[in-house]
């Protein structure tokens, strides 16, 4: 059993990692911001440690420049979405109903700022374009498509055609959500409901 004097150094380590831990996605966040309105070019270290409210020496602490603090933001708004629509889907008790799940979740990330945001960084700064990227998101998300058609061919609700292929089309109709919201002003259920149609129309046995 450990001595009490080694839990209290335990203890000690995870509050100061999880207090780390916090004011570094704090410090993501504002770089986020900060660079969604004013551009990477006029986003200084200065200026961001201005912006979180600690010296630039203390922010140096933590992040060694501003492209930095963007991916462990991106870093973690594309983990916790992953975890949310891998949580969303596992609540439906079929393929059907999962795949309709996923696209609703998929056009909902599209119609957030988060997203214009990040592919216009991405654009800017191609160090944005590793983890954290909107192609990363892309794979990880593909992962979950990839086990909802595997299971609805299992079913026998979806027809029996290669999962890279369908996965790949249903792909290409959910990257149109950003036209469809921004480009042509349609509502986020208006997507959800067209993309849906076509997918299983053309998906449904």
């Amino acid at each position: 059993m450990p001595a009490a004097d080694d839990r209290d150094d335990d203890d000690w380590g995870r509050a100061v990692s999880a207090h780390k831990q916090r004011r570094l996605q704090r410090i993501g966040a504002v770089a986020f911001d900060l660079v969604a309105r004013e551009g990477l070019a006029h986003v200084s270290m200065s200026s961001l440690a201005r912006a979180v409210g600690v010296s630039r020496a203390t922010l140096y602490n933590y992040v060694p420049d501003v492209s930095t603090a963007l991916r462990a933001h991106l870093i973690a708004q594309g983990e916790a979405f992953h975890v949310a629509v891998t949580a969303a889907v596992a609540e439906e008790s079929g393929a059907e109903a999962q795949l309709r799940r996923y696209v609703a979740a998929q056009v909902a990330y599209v119609a957030g700022h988060d997203h214009r945001a990040v592919a216009a960084l991405a654009e800017v700064d191609p160090s944005l374009r590793g983890e954290g990227s909107a192609a990363a998101h892309r794979s990880r998300q593909a992962e979950v498509l990839d086990e909802i058609l595997e299971r609805g061919m299992r079913e026998g609700v979806f027809r029996d055609a290669p999962v890279a292929v369908q996965a790949t089309l249903i792909g290409r109709l959910l990257y149109s959500a950003d036209e469809l919201l921004h480009a042509q002003g349609i509502s986020e259920a208006e997507a959800v409901d067209a993309i849906t149609a076509l997918v299983f129309d053309g998906i449904g046995r």
